[in-house]
């Protein structure tokens, strides 16, 4: 039965196809002709005539009889569930969809609601096919297929379908719109081609792949759509992938010649179908776009001549002038052409095998259209130009002579280029040397050579006077003791060694500015080594400068120079210079491969800008996708994925996610120390960043070790007025303060701690924010000494001072960085615990709130930092005497630090500590006794000696709140 139905419409469906080019006036004549005295035949053909005007002209109604729009009326379902109808999105000759929302037994869910349309309901082959598309449907699951919701048929017997609803547009208007370049619409094709070629696996063809049936959402994820002409391929036939004939429906526009043949179907026709969509996004416009009729149209295909996208006209514009022509490279011309062949053997085999040519040209490698490509286009060319050719041979041998004097000339050109390129190669080696020695000297060695030499020297002088009394040798060798032997030779370097060097280039080269630029570029890379980030930028824009009007924006060069001028940058604080220069380089960086080392640190340096203006959930997603990029292509010593894993270190402290942090930071040290060295800057890099990890994990003992040793090291070889030795002394100082129990340790902390601040106002700058981090900690340790101090006007003395540094820090933090960063924020909440111990409890109180909003607002209500506020309202309701709002503080907190930190983390054992003691000041004994036996009873019988000192500080609070 199905097959005489499949053969009377596909004869329905070719009269009909003929009659439509014939006047309106005369195609009842034509259907009589052609249908003779079959009555049902010709009802058939006049019901698909009248479809394919509708689908151009008419509105379609939603069901038998209604002739309006049913947009917000319901669809009841046999089975127990409702649709309400909100728009109509799409219809065709076939069936109409609506925007429908499903709402029954508490059950809401928007859906693309397919439904026959009214002429398709009287013809048997249509309903067959929609009760088949229910069935592929089934089938099939991926992210690029809308998704089979629901189906079954109405109240009324119709049959209908509920499935995903994709709120995006066609894939060749999203392109357009957003303006995608070549490489990005390939990219966004090749998840296309992945929908298919997952519908093929599961034996099913889909038959009319068209831009209509592709809409991409605004997420850039395709989604294919209306599997209404679909076929199942046979399973007893999978090795020959054979079809039954399918039924001729189909959109003529984007038909295989198969299809129009009517031959037997493979996955073939999909490949066809694919090279249409791929041919319409590269060159703008279809194959044939400029026939109208069917029957025109239907020879174009068949015969198989089609003009290669590259040289495909593009549409007029609307003033009736033509666009611009696209650029498209020869091998996708040669790609899409293969897609496109008349016979379906000469096609891609498969899809996976047109998507692995896509990948080749995307990664630069051959693509296999175009082997034996020129042959093919040879016997083409010779086939229609048989005659033309025989003449033209008698012409070629008349200029083979001209063309052997052209040749030889040629080959005279090439040997001079290769000389120059040689020439090239070796002025490249003498600048990457002459850079090499720069970076290899060893700048302490060499100031404790000139120290020592000058200590000698003024000795001898000394000794051979004879006004010198013993004295002065002990005298003498303490001064040179204290002298800071490696600043004075990395300022000589900066001004007597590249500073000279870098003078001499304004004048030696006037007439060769490419090479003025590349030893400049080398000499600022050296200053970047030594600590001269100001000196550094200077040069780096002095080469940038030169490069942007020689060179093309995307050369290796410009990119080179532009990621040495972010860093530069970066160093010196100026997050937002710094970004738009990453940014820069990210976007001419596109056509490196991913794993290059400019992109990468384009890519790397562009999330640590985030990190630095408070996005630290965005830098941690493209952090991650980075890491997971590279880690499988690279190696694991590779200096680009190093450096982001120490990015990713900082990030994921900053978000509280410690735990995380410590399984990057434990093996990237010890694979630093092993195979780099101990002494090695990027080990040194990771052994600091390991210091930070643990003093946020309270093991201040530790990180004060690893800073300390960190500290040495750059000591001796960069000096210690250098900003990465000041980073080490940093958190060197503030795991003391930290730590510091007693005066004694007060004021060796203070010591430490003033030098690294007095050092960086002088080498950064008083608004660079690592000076800024110096002071806070100095507030911390003011604050400290005021808690410690006995006489009331001591304590007042050091929390007036505290306060009044920090509002300094909170003014800068605000001009600089804004209300809204974290680091503003943490200012903030600083200046609210200073009040508090300063006993100004309103204004404490302001300041906590306000602080706490703002980071449940930023940061999310699980960050650490949200329940550390939480402790501090409470400590300020508390100081306040007022208990129930303090209690009700310390229990949100202590909930929270449960959840997240773990029963016996510190912070949790203080909110309940805090928590106790207002239980009992509220007279609330047994749920104080509950806290107490919870939380602060097993921490008390720990041996005092096996914590450390966070853990003791906590035990001790906790026996403190015990007593009466």
């Amino acid at each position: 039965m199905t097959g005489q139905l499949t053969d009377r419409y596909l004869r329905a469906k070719h009269i009909a196809m003929s009659v439509l080019e014939a006047d309106a006036s005369g195609r009842d004549a034509a259907i009589v002709r052609e249908c003779g005295d079959d009555e049902e035949l010709a009802r058939e053909v006049r019901w698909m005539i009248a479809a394919v005007e509708r689908s151009h002209t008419a509105t379609l109604p939603l069901l038998p009889g209604d002739t309006v729009d049913l947009s917000g009326l319901d669809a009841q379902a046999n089975a127990p569930r409702r649709y309400r109808l909100v728009r109509r999105v799409g219809e065709g000759g076939m069936g109409v969809v609506y925007l429908a929302e499903r709402a029954d037994a508490g059950f809401a869910q928007q859906v693309a609601l397919k439904v026959l349309g009214t002429g398709a309901v009287g013809s048997p082959t249509l309903l067959e096919r929609f009760a088949r598309e229910r069935q592929l449907l089934a089938r099939l699951e991926h992210p690029g297929i809308a998704r089979l919701l629901d189906g079954g048929l109405l109240s009324d017997g119709q049959p209908f379908l509920a499935m995903e609803y994709v709120e995006g547009e066609r894939i060749d208007a999203w392109c357009e719109r957003r303006g995608l370049d070549l490489r990005e619409r390939i990219m966004l094709f090749l998840k296309v081609c992945a929908a298919v070629e997952y519908a093929h696996r599961n034996l099913v063809i889909h038959r009319d792949l068209k831009p209509a049936n592709i809409l991409v959402d605004a997420q850039g994820q395709p989604k294919l759509l209306d599997f209404g002409i679909a076929r199942l391929i046979d399973a007893e036939a999978i090795e020959t992938t054979l079809t039954e004939t399918g039924q001729h429906a189909l959109t003529l526009a984007y038909a295989s010649p198969e299809q129009i043949e009517q031959q037997p179907l493979t996955t073939s026709v999909d490949v066809y179908g694919l090279g249409m969509v791929l041919y319409q996004l590269v060159a703008g416009r279809r194959p044939w776009q400029h026939i109208t009729t069917p029957h025109q149209l239907s020879h174009a295909i068949v015969s198989g001549e089609i003009v290669p996208p590259s040289r495909s006209a593009q549409p007029p514009q609307a003033n009736g002038s033509e666009a611009p022509r696209r650029v498209v490279p020869a091998d996708i011309d040669a790609i899409a052409l293969k897609a496109l062949r008349r016979q379906a053997s000469e096609r891609y085999a498969t899809v996976g095998a047109l998507a692995a040519d896509l990948r080749n040209w995307l990664e630069r490698r051959p693509v296999l259209a175009r082997r034996g490509r020129r042959l093919y286009r040879l016997r083409r060319f010779l086939q229609r130009n048989r005659w033309p050719l025989t003449a033209a041979t008698a012409l070629l041998l008349s200029v083979l002579a001209g063309l052997a004097t052209s040749l030889y000339s040629l080959h005279q050109a090439r040997v001079q280029q290769r000389l120059a390129e040689r020439r090239q190669q070796q002025l490249e080696r003498m600048v990457q040397f002459q850079q090499s020695m720069y970076d290899s000297v060893d700048i302490g060695a060499m100031g404790h050579a000139v120290v020592a030499a000058t200590q000698q020297q003024v000795g001898a002088a000394l000794a051979s006077s004879a006004s010198a009394v013993p004295a002065v040798d002990g005298t003498l060798a303490r001064a040179f003791a204290g002298v800071q032997a490696t600043d004075i030779a990395r300022e000589a370097m900066d001004d007597y060694v590249i500073g000279h060097t870098l003078n001499g280039l304004d004048h030696a080269f006037p007439d060769a500015p490419l090479l003025d630029a590349d030893l400049r570029q080398s000499l600022a890379r050296a200053l970047l080594g030594i600590g001269s980030y100001a000196h550094a930028a200077a040069e780096l824009r002095k080469v940038l400068a030169v490069r942007a009007k020689l060179l093309p924006a995307d050369d290796r060069r410009q990119l080179s120079v532009r990621v040495d001028l972010a860093q530069a940058l970066e160093k010196q604080g100026q997050a937002a210079a710094a970004a738009d220069m990453y940014a820069q380089v990210e976007r001419l960086a596109r056509a490196e491969p991913p794993t290059g080392a400019l992109r990468v640190a384009a890519e790397s340096g562009a999330a640590r800008m985030l990190v630095e203006q408070g996005h630290l959930q965005q830098a941690l997603q493209q952090q991650d996708a980075l890491y997971a990029m590279l880690k499988p292509r690279v190696p694991a010593t590779d200096p680009g994925l190093m450096q982001l894993q120490r990015d990713l270190v900082m990030t994921l402290i900053g978000l509280g996610q410690r735990d995380r942090a410590l399984q990057l930071a434990e093996p990237l040290v010890a694979l630093e120390q092993r195979t780099l060295g101990a002494d090695n800057p990027q080990t040194l890099d990771a052994m600091l960043v390991q210091a930070r990890l643990l003093h946020y994990r309270y093991e201040y003992e530790r990180s004060l070790a690893l800073a300390c040793q960190v500290a040495a090291a750059r000591t001796q070889r960069l000096g210690a007025d250098h900003p990465d030795t000041l980073a080490a002394a940093y958190m060197a100082a503030t795991d003391e303060v930290y730590l510091a129990q007693e005066p004694q340790a007060f004021a060796a902390a203070g010591a430490d701690l003033q030098r690294v601040i007095d050092a960086r106002r002088r080498e950064l700058g008083s608004d660079h924010p690592d000076t800024i981090a110096a002071e806070t900690v100095m507030v911390r340790l003011l604050a400290k000494q005021g808690g410690y101090a006995k006489a009331p006007a001591e304590q007042r003395a050091y929390y007036a001072q505290a306060i009044a540094l920090e509002r300094q820090i909170l003014a800068a933090h605000e001009r600089q960085l804004g209300p809204d960063h974290p680091k503003t924020l943490m200012a903030l909440g600083s200046l609210a615990s200073l009040l508090d111990e300063a006993g100004q409890y309103g204004s404490a109180l302001a300041e906590a709130k306000l602080c706490l909003a703002g980071q449940l607002r930023v940061l999310g209500p699980q960050h650490p930092l949200i329940s550390a506020t939480r402790t501090l309202i409470g400590d300020i309701d508390d100081d306040a005497h007022d208990w129930e709002a303090s209690r009700d503080a310390y229990r949100q907190a202590l909930e929270q630090r449960e959840r997240l930190l773990g029963l016996r983390d510190a912070h949790t054992i203080e909110s309940a500590s805090r928590l106790y003691s207002v239980l009992m000041e509220l007279h609330a004994s047994a749920d104080a006794i509950k806290v107490r036996q919870r939380y602060m009873d097993p921490v008390i019988a720990m041996d005092p000696k096996t914590l450390n000192a966070a853990m003791r500080s906590v035990r001790d609070e906790a026996i403190r709140m015990l007593k009466p």
